[in-house]
């Protein structure tokens, strides 16, 4: 898989690069094709950048109308829950900036979650089409080298047919709904937004030479795409 390192001195300037690239190639995609899908990321870092897009320096420049917006994964609550991720972005930007409703593809988690996951599955489909190409996913990682909700020691880690797929996750005693690797790696692009210096052991191992893959994280191997690991300095253990 091809990938680019970008390192920035804080979360601040990385959250901002990751803003004008966001511009960037959501303007390029809209042009090309006449829409733009992404698929947004929980946490701390990710939701910085939201919140960013959300001002006008950069909404001005976005063509909202014609962006669509997935979820990578999100925790088995309510949307009005303080933990979840779609109340998190409804927050940060979709109550700022002026996204059609039809454009929302928010996670369900009414009901079952393996039925949940599965109804997320058809509506992606529906989105995307029989490419099932998203482009750009945005990613977070964990402390313990998770991403999305592919958590380690966990059964989506080895999901090859599904796209879409609840997870029970033990040290959280709680299930949540996530992309398979299957779906992360059709994506054009992948971007990987990590901050802070509990990442760096991992990130250290990630970029170790002849790193053996130890984390979850390390299986994302995007088919044709490009992932683009933006860092700050306190991650790179610097």
């Amino acid at each position: 898989m091809k990938y680019i390192k970008l390192i920035w001195e804080n979360a601040e300037a990385l959250s901002i690069a990751a803003a004008h690239y966001f511009v960037e190639r959501s303007n390029k995609s809209i042009a090309e094709t006449g829409r733009f899908t992404v698929a947004l990321s929980g946490g701390s870092t990710p939701k910085a950048l939201y919140q960013l897009l959300a001002t006008p320096k950069f909404s001005r420049n976005i063509d909202w109308k014609n962006v669509h917006l997935l979820w990578g994964d999100e925790r088995f609550v309510p949307h009005t829950h303080e933990d979840s991720n779609y109340r998190m972005v409804k927050e940060a930007l979709l109550d700022h900036v002026k996204v059609p409703r039809k454009n929302i593809l928010a996670m369900p988690t009414k009901g079952e979650a393996k039925d949940c996951a599965m109804q997320y599955e058809k509506a992606i489909a529906d989105t995307l089409g029989k490419k099932m190409q998203i482009d750009l996913t945005l990613l977070g990682m964990g402390d313990d080298g998770h991403t999305a909700s592919l958590f380690p020691g966990t059964d989506i880690l080895n999901e090859k047919k599904k796209y879409i797929k609840e997870v029970w996750v033990e040290s959280k005693q709680t299930f949540r709904l996530s992309f398979t690797y299957r779906l992360i790696d059709n994506s054009k692009e992948a971007m990987f937004l990590v901050a802070g210096a509990a990442k760096a052991p991992v990130v250290k191992h990630i970029f170790s030479k002849n790193a053996t893959a130890k984390f979850p994280v390390q299986e994302v191997d995007l088919k044709k795409g490009t992932a683009i690991w933006m860092l700050d300095e306190a991650a790179m253990g610097n």
